[in-house]
C-alpha cells in the first residue's frame, strides 16, 4: 500500500511538473489599451474589452483611462522612451499630426493587420474618416473609433413662436441669419450660438466650402505646409459673427463647450455643436428640438461638401521588445472593434457616428434612426458627395496651439480691438511660425 501510494504520488508530481509549462503557455498575454473618454463611453469601452476577453482566452485586453488626450499622449510618449508604452492608445483628431511626427513610436494600423496575416480593407471606413487618418498611398495610420462631426441643433418650440416652420430648419447662412433675427425679435435672449468655433467656423467651414487651410494638401503632403485661411470667404464668416454679436443675433459662448447651456436653457434658439452633444441635449432640454446639417454660403459654393471628422482614433505603439504574438493580439482586438455589431453597440448609447457603412446599415436595419430622428444627420453630412483634398481634413503638428491662435484673434475681433481681416492674418502668421518650429523638432 505504501509503495503504491509512493509510486502514485511520484507519478502525480511528475505529471504536474510536465503540465506546468503548458499551463504557463496558456496564460493570456496582456494587451494594454489607454483611452481618453469619460462617462458612458468610457464604461462601454471597458465593457467591450471585457466581452472580448471572455471570448478570447489567449489575450487579455486591459482598457484603462489615463487622463484627457493631451495628458495621455504625453504619458504615452514618456512610456515609449522608457521602453514600455501601451499597445493601443486612443488619441483625438487634432493630435494626428503630432502622432505622425513620433515616427518609430507608432506602427500604422494597416501594417499591424498585415503582420498579423488578417484581411483588412481600410476603405471600409467612411470616406472622411479614412481620408483623415490615412496617408496619400492609402495606408491607414490609426483606426477610427469614436467619430463625430458638427451639426445644427434648433429649438422647434422657439421656431414656432417666432413664426418659423419648425420642420424646415435653415440650410444656408443667409437663412440661418434671418431665422436668428426672427428668434431674437420674438423675445429670445440670442438668435444662435456655437461651441468650438475654431473647429466649426474654420475647420468645418473650410471643408464644407471646399477651401484649403494650407498648401501641400492641407498638410497631408508632408512638412513645409503654409497656412492660408486668411481669404475673403473666411473673413466674411468672422465679420458676420462680429456684426451679429452687436445685437445678440449671435452670442459668443467661449472656445470649447461653454455655449451649451445657452441652448439647453432656452436662451438661444439655434446651436452649432458636435453631434456628440446630442445625448446631453436629449437629457436636459425641456423643449422640442431638431437636428440639421451645418449651414453654408451659397455664393461661395452651390452644393456643400462633406464635413470633417472629430472624435478620436486608435494608434498602435511600437516597442523594442514587442513580439509578433503581441502584434497579432493587437490586430485581433482591433479587428473585433471594427465589426458592425461592436461599432453599433458603441455608437447607439454614446451618440458617436458609426464609422463604417456596415455599422450604419446595421443600426438602420435595427430601426435605430427611425426611433431617434436626427441621428442620421451627422452620418449623411460626413458622406455627402465625393471628398476633396480640402474636405478630407488636415494634418498639422501643434494644431491645438494653432486653434488657440485663431480663438485669441477672433475674440479680439469680437471685442472690437481688431478687424476680421487682421484677426485671420494674425492667426495665420502665428500658426505658420508654430509650424516652422514644429518642423525643426520633427526632422
Amino acid at each position: 500500500m505504501r509503495r503504491r501510494s509512493f509510486v502514485a504520488g511520484a507519478a502525480a508530481a511528475v505529471a504536474a511538473t510536465v503540465a506546468m509549462p503548458a499551463l504557463a503557455q496558456q496564460a493570456p498575454r496582456t494587451i494594454e489599451m489607454w483611452i481618453g473618454l469619460t462617462g458612458v463611453a468610457q464604461e462601454l469601452l471597458i465593457q467591450i474589452g471585457n466581452d472580448y476577453n471572455a471570448r478570447n482566452p489567449e489575450y487579455r485586453v486591459n482598457v484603462s483611462f489615463r487622463g484627457q488626450y493631451p495628458e495621455q499622449r504625453a504619458a504615452a510618449i514618456a512610456a515609449f522612451r522608457a521602453g514600455n508604452p501601451p499597445h493601443i492608445m486612443q488619441m483625438f483628431d487634432a493630435g494626428t499630426g503630432d502622432m505622425m511626427s513620433a515616427r518609430n513610436a507608432v506602427i500604422p494600423v494597416s501594417e499591424v493587420y498585415r503582420r498579423a496575416g488578417l484581411q483588412f480593407d481600410p476603405r471600409a471606413f467612411i470616406g472622411p474618416a479614412f481620408g483623415y487618418y490615412s496617408t496619400p498611398d492609402g495606408t491607414l495610420l490609426s483606426q477610427p473609433l469614436n467619430v463625430s462631426t458638427a451639426v445644427m441643433f434648433y429649438n422647434k418650440d422657439a421656431f414656432a413662436r417666432a413664426g418659423l416652420d419648425p420642420e424646415k430648419p435653415p440650410r444656408t447662412w443667409p437663412e440661418t441669419i434671418d431665422a436668428a433675427r426672427k428668434l431674437r425679435a420674438s423675445g429670445m435672449a440670442c438668435g444662435f450660438t456655437s461651441t468650438w468655433i475654431a473647429w466649426i467656423m474654420l475647420e468645418q467651414f473650410s471643408a464644407l466650402h471646399d477651401l484649403p487651410l494650407s498648401t501641400m494638401d492641407n498638410g497631408r503632403g508632408g512638412l513645409g505646409a503654409v497656412l492660408n485661411f486668411n481669404d475673403a470667404a473666411r473673413e466674411k464668416m468672422v465679420q458676420t459673427l462680429v456684426d451679429l454679436q452687436k445685437d445678440k443675433t449671435f452670442d459668443y459662448g467661449g472656445r470649447s463647450n461653454n455655449a451649451e447651456p445657452k441652448f439647453i436653457s432656452g436662451e438661444c434658439g439655434i446651436f452649432l455643436q458636435s453631434s456628440g452633444g446630442r445625448g446631453t441635449i436629449a437629457r436636459d432640454a425641456k423643449f422640442n428640438w431638431g437636428t440639421a446639417p451645418l449651414p453654408y454660403w451659397p455664393d461661395v459654393i452651390a452644393q456643400p461638401k462633406n464635413g470633417i471628422v472629430g472624435g478620436a482614433s486608435l494608434w498602435v505603439f511600437n516597442a523594442p521588445n514587442r513580439t509578433d504574438a503581441e502584434i497579432r493580439g493587437v490586430a485581433q482586438f482591433l479587428d473585433y472593434l471594427r465589426t458592425p455589431e461592436v461599432l453599433a453597440k458603441f455608437a447607439e448609447p454614446t451618440g458617436f457616428v458609426p464609422p463604417t457603412e456596415a455599422s450604419f446599415n446595421r443600426m438602420r436595419e435595427a430601426g435605430y434612426f427611425q426611433r431617434n430622428p436626427g441621428t442620421e444627420v451627422p452620418f449623411e453630412q460626413l458622406n455627402r458627395g465625393t471628398p476633396t483634398s480640402n474636405s478630407m481634413g488636415y494634418r498639422f503638428g501643434r494644431w491645438t496651439e494653432i486653434r488657440d491662435f485663431y480663438h485669441e484673434e477672433v475674440e479680439r475681433a469680437l471685442q472690437g480691438q481688431i478687424t476680421a481681416k487682421q484677426a485671420l492674418d494674425n492667426a495665420v502668421q502665428r500658426g505658420n511660425a508654430a509650424l516652422r518650429q514644429f518642423e525643426r523638432t520633427a526632422q
